[in-house]
């Protein structure tokens, strides 16, 4: 039986994910799909239309591009994180209480851990800055 995948993809995937704010980009991403998921759908009995809707929209997008841009490159976790903790804000009033608090939650724990991601060369070398 032979895998589609070749054996040492553990690893590499490790190394790929502990170089950078791996679970800031997680957490900043499904926020942002939260936001947008509950404008979508409505749950319901709440209708989301009107200028709620398009700010958890818009707010939802920014914050799946910041996500990826915590991915793609951790050099810019700073203006990430900035970002998104303000815009994390913004959601409480502009968004239907943050995508029901959910959003604002994760989008807010998101952006505090792309602000306080290290490097691991910088944890290995203290004495080097």
């Amino acid at each position: 039986m032979t895998t589609a995948l070749r054996p040492g993809w553990r690893p590499r995937w490790r190394r790929w994910r502990r170089n950078r704010p791996f679970a800031a980009g997680l957490l900043l991403g499904l926020g942002g799909l939260e936001l947008i998921c509950v404008s979508w759908v409505g749950l319901g009995f709440l209708r989301f239309t009107g200028t709620a809707g398009a700010a958890s929209w818009t707010l939802g997008a920014v914050f799946v591009v910041s996500g990826v841009t915590t991915w793609r490159n951790p050099a810019l976790r700073y203006f990430s994180g900035v970002l998104a903790a303000v815009l994390s804000l913004v959601t409480l009033v502009a968004a239907n209480l943050g995508g029901l608090l959910l959003g604002f939650l994760l989008t807010a724990v998101g952006s505090a851990l792309a602000l306080a991601w290290i490097p691991q060369q910088a944890l290995s070398n203290p004495e080097e800055s």
